[in-house]
């Protein structure tokens, strides 16, 4: 049976989310995540890592959790120690595991924010998973979004550059099939989230990580994107934009070389 397209949407409450916290686009001195002693609904800590629901669910029909990553407020995903990222990620992909055996829920979300373009709002570093009731991201999100030009390729790990991408241009495409390289996996993502910030354009300091599983498929799925404004082709008609030939061999070279430096 296809589903109503009229009712797979997800719900915002603009009224809740304009009394959030925003230490990213505005002035405000006060970070919740630093005051740890007054955090509520706390589920797990483990080190400075802590899980705990959102304190703004600001989505209908979804149960909203967080995980601060680090007691570090000006703390950044790509400059943690390989062996501190490789424990949060495993932390993460640990409680994404946990929420989707609830059964509750049609599908469960695992991304992180970073920087002004990223669509967070809380600077110190954290990490989100949501578990939606009604909506199934696997509608919408298929297998051939992660098909691409390889830049790295060895047994049980592969990293390629979208020709599919969700929203355009530059989607870095991370794809584990075997889970004895997750640390590997982890610093490919450091070292991808470390080239979006400090090499690929001088002006970006934005980027996102989205996690994503599949039915009947064992691998995990990692997606790292640059954030900038918008394209308005996709904004208003849903086009999705890849960059020229030439330009996306370079930046493919560029990004070998440094994942090759491990």
């Amino acid at each position: 049976m296809n589903e109503n397209p009229l009712s797979h949407i997800l719900e915002y409450n603009l009224d809740l989310g304009k009394t959030k916290p925003d230490t990213v686009h505005r002035d405000e001195k006060y970070c919740p995540f630093c005051d740890v002693a007054h955090l509520k609904n706390v589920m797990e800590k483990r080190g400075p890592m802590i899980w705990l629901e959102n304190a703004y669910p600001v989505l209908k029909d979804s149960w909203q959790t967080l995980i601060i990553e680090s007691d570090d407020c000006d703390g950044e995903f790509s400059s943690y120690t390989p062996e501190y990222a490789l424990k949060l990620i495993q932390f993460g992909l640990e409680k994404w595991q946990q929420v989707k055996d609830m059964g509750k829920f049609r599908s469960v979300v695992f991304y992180r924010n970073h920087g002004y373009m990223s669509g967070g709002t809380i600077h110190h570093p954290h990490s989100q998973i949501v578990g939606f009731k009604d909506y199934d991201y696997h509608q919408d999100i298929k297998p051939f979004h992660f098909v691409g030009p390889a830049i790295v390729e060895e047994d049980g790990l592969t990293v390629n550059l979208s020709q599919r991408p969700i929203i355009g241009f530059y989607e870095v495409n991370l794809i584990l099939k075997d889970r004895e390289k997750l640390g590997k996996f982890v610093r490919y993502m450091q070292r991808t989230a470390d080239y979006f910030m400090h090499s690929f354009v001088s002006f970006n300091d934005s980027y996102n990580i989205f996690f994503y599983d599949f039915p009947a498929d064992d691998a995990l799925y990692v997606k790292i994107i640059p954030r900038f404004l918008t394209n308005p082709l996709y904004v208003g008609y849903m086009i999705p934009q890849i960059a020229n030939g030439g330009h996306s061999a370079r930046f493919i070279h560029a990004l070998q070389q440094r994942l090759h430096e491990l």
